[in-house]
């Protein structure tokens, strides 16, 4: 481990510097470097208000999917636990910090104190980290775990979980260059709660089999049923009135909207009754104007979202939802749902449709979804490939 660690550490400065020449052309990558300025000065104005009257519990999530699957838990441990408990979180992505910041407002847990972004993972801002919040637990949620700072939280014997653990069959951390290292690393945890009976079987055997590990579920499952029944999104009055079917493509990329669109075209040709709605996974304006690009080519005619209001009769093929925090309810309206992501990294979050009853259409690339494998097994979902 002590070599593995050093080596981590040899090319940690390395993987910031190619990251920062790759921030010249990613305005994500740009965005989490420049509001990681400055940020011991914001942990500690951040960390003065905490009220430490009882236990703090720091959830550290990447993104908005994460931080998702860490609510249904952050709510339990407050309401049955100790109601004087304290949340730090913490966020790896910019697009988790600005959806809590804009669109979770009516879903604040009064417990969470301390937010800020994670700093990058080097020995002396993990040893700043945890000088500052010394926290009585620390909760990762997935596979989002970073080895200075567990190792350092274990070396001061923090108790420190993985909720929602997944370790995919093929997963990159199974190799034989990476799994002893992640496995060292798990072995450092108190305990894992894995998704599933497969995830838990692979998190014993790569951590050496003394680690507590039990299968809990996927906390997803709790947040999207509790999206669901509590939803207070309101969506333009003319499409809940439309008679007409939709076909919700949720959280697409590039990759997805050149199968969905041609796709699509092609559909309404038998069925002219069908309305598309797309909703890319990150509706920036370059990507709202590729979309519209790419529907201007398929002469397909469409409206933004944004645009679409009172009771007057949609009479358009395509709505581009040009904001976020729709998915769930677009999902209610749906027919039909197909899931991006699944010709890129991995597939995305195929939970919310199928909690309503939609069948499911996605990519090739779902080793990363253990929901969607299961969904395949169950012929409630279909892979699709071409148009």
């Amino acid at each position: 481990m002590k070599f593995h660690m050093a080596l981590y550490n040899f090319l940690l400065p390395f993987a910031v510097s190619l990251a920062k020449v790759a921030a010249s052309f990613n305005p994500k990558i740009a965005e989490g470097f420049k509001e990681r300025k400055n940020l011991r000065e914001s942990w500690k104005l951040g960390s003065e208000r905490l009220a430490r009257n009882g236990p703090l519990v720091w959830f550290h999530v990447s993104s908005v999917g994460e931080f998702e699957q860490a609510k249904p838990v952050m709510d339990l441990l407050t309401k049955r636990i100790d109601p004087s408990l304290e949340i730090a979180l913490t966020f790896f992505s910019p697009s988790g910090m600005n959806y809590f910041s804009k669109f979770d407002l009516s879903e604040k847990n009064p417990s969470i104190r301390f937010v800020d972004y994670l700093p990058i993972d080097t020995t002396g801002n993990v040893r700043f980290c945890l000088d500052t919040l010394r926290p009585d637990l620390i909760a990762y949620v997935k596979f989002d775990l970073w080895p200075n700072l567990i190792t350092e939280a274990s070396r001061r014997g923090i108790p420190q979980i993985l909720i929602s653990g997944t370790l995919a069959p093929n997963s990159k951390r199974l190799s034989k260059v990476s799994r002893n290292f992640y496995g060292n690393l798990y072995s450092k945890l108190s305990a894992i709660a894995a998704i599933s009976n497969e995830d838990r079987d692979r998190f014993m055997k790569y951590s050496g089999g003394d680690l507590d590990v039990i299968t809990a579920g996927d906390t997803r499952f709790d947040q999207v049923c509790r999206r669901i029944d509590t939803s207070t999104t309101s969506l333009p009055e003319t499409l809940l009135a439309n008679e007409r079917s939709f076909l919700i493509a949720g959280s697409t990329w590039p990759k997805d909207e050149e199968i969905v669109i041609p796709g699509f075209k092609r559909l309404i040709e038998k069925l002219q009754e069908i309305v598309l709605i797309l909703v890319p996974h990150e509706p920036t304006p370059k990507r709202l104007l590729e979309i519209e690009q790419e529907l201007k080519k398929s002469n397909l005619p469409f409206h933004p979202l944004s645009s679409i209001s009172g009771s007057r009769n949609f009479d358009g093929k395509v709505i581009v939802a040009d904001g976020v925090g729709y998915l769930a309810e677009l999902y209610r309206m749906g027919s039909v749902a197909y899931v991006g992501g699944s010709f890129t990294t991995g597939v995305h979050n195929v939970m919310e449709p199928a909690v309503l009853g939609l069948p499911v259409l996605f990519g090739p690339r779902i080793e990363n979804s253990y929901e969607a494998r299961r969904l395949l097994e169950l012929g409630a979902a279909k892979v699709v490939r071409t148009p």
